[in-house]
């Protein structure tokens, strides 16, 4: 019996030692990461050949525009095969944790916007997801767009309206969106689920005096709030009551406003980079010129998955995706249509203004990160109460 006393107690010390020497346990990615070998110099030529023998890449992506771009590599990289998982942002974070937690690490390569501050303030902690910059694309990238994350293009959160019903844009002021005449006419994707117009409205709210002042400008007068209020706040509060439509979607935004041959007086807050749908028929325009500010500026980020099995495949279609050294692979092509912005500093895209003379307000995924579970229940008390 004391044999088998001394036994237990010497595996209750070995399975507590770490906990008791304060130390914290090993991230379970630590060494993949060593492996993956994110700094080295590797050619093109040299990738592929390595990734010939590696299995099908997985993509996890809230960019339903990376479709066209996994046809384009595989067409150029006979032999690789390119999976594509589309997700909403609160399921790619969801499914993220989850692969983590269990050890199952599924996907190679993430782009998302993270407009809910997860990536910076937890993953890359982590190495839930890493940063892979190619070595010879670092000095082509535009100042912002290398920091914390390598960024993939520029969008913005912007209004929207028909073209053949409104001959120059309706409104110039945020506030505007709160008067009688656009009640039940403003459409707007559900905060709930998806994280732009949430990234918007928690950046109106920190922008507080801004908001302010935009009403000031446009009234002239000062906004009376009670005391502790926020300008910011008072708005989202405002346009709910005035009867703003929730629909799923910046795809449902666009289809309302500016369907083909509709002549809709709605108007919308959308992703910017929707309106490559014209392309195929649609006639709505992004609003580009507001008096107070144009909208909030959600740049795309292109991630390494930590754990990703397929590393030089994933390396090779990063390379891709961003249109290689010189800038003019075929990958980049659906990232630099209308509505949308290049990172690099020596490939232009089709938007015709640049991200940089617009009064575009940019992301505090800091403020979001903090902030996101109180505006979920303020956004939640104003529909429930609507």
């Amino acid at each position: 019996m004391k044999k088998i006393i001394a036994l237990s107690l010497l595996i209750t010390v070995i399975l507590t030692g770490c906990t008791q020497s304060g130390k914290e346990p090993e991230n379970p990615l630590a060494a993949w990461l060593l492996t993956a070998n994110l700094n080295a110099g590797e050619t093109p030529e040299e990738l592929y050949e390595a990734a010939r023998s590696e299995g099908m890449l997985v993509v996890y992506t809230t960019s339903s525009r990376l479709m066209d771009a996994a046809a384009s590599f595989e067409r150029q990289y006979p032999g690789l095969i390119v999976k594509v998982e589309y997700m909403r942002e609160p399921e790619l974070y969801d499914t993220l944790s989850q692969n983590y937690d269990t050890g199952n690490f599924v996907s190679d390569v993430v782009i998302s916007a993270d407009n809910r501050g997860i990536m910076l303030n937890e993953f890359l902690g982590n190495h839930i997801v890493v940063k892979y910059v190619p070595y010879d694309f670092a000095d082509k990238m535009l100042p912002g767009n290398n920091d914390y994350l390598l960024m993939l293009a520029g969008e913005a959160s912007v209004l929207c309206y028909n073209e053949f019903y409104y001959s120059e844009p309706p409104i110039r002021n945020w506030w505007e969106l709160t008067e009688e005449k656009w009640r039940g006419m403003v459409y707007m994707p559900s905060p709930t689920r998806s994280m732009t117009p949430l990234a918007l409205f928690c950046m109106m709210i920190d922008n507080s005096e801004l908001m302010a002042q935009a009403y000031e400008d446009l009234y002239g007068q000062p906004l009376e709030l009670p005391a502790g209020e926020n300008a910011g706040r008072e708005f989202v509060r405002r346009l709910v009551a005035n009867g703003v439509v929730i629909v799923n979607s910046s795809d449902e935004v666009a289809e309302i406003v500016g369907a083909p041959g509709s002549r809709s007086p709605n108007i919308g807050i959308i992703i910017s980079s929707k309106t490559r749908m014209r392309v195929i028929g649609y006639e709505f325009l992004n609003h580009y010129e507001m008096d107070s500010f144009t909208g909030l500026y959600t740049p795309v980020s292109v991630m390494m998955a930590g754990g990703a099995k397929n590393v030089n495949t994933a390396k090779l279609f990063i390379r891709w995706l961003l249109g290689e050294a010189d800038g003019q692979g075929e990958g980049y092509q659906p990232y630099l249509q209308s509505g949308a912005w290049s990172v690099r500093s020596d490939v232009n895209d089709e938007t015709g203004v640049s991200s940089g003379d617009l009064n575009l307000l940019h992301l505090d995924r800091a403020y979001i990160y903090e902030n996101y579970e109180s505006f979920l229940t303020f956004w939640e008390e104003l529909i429930e109460g609507k």
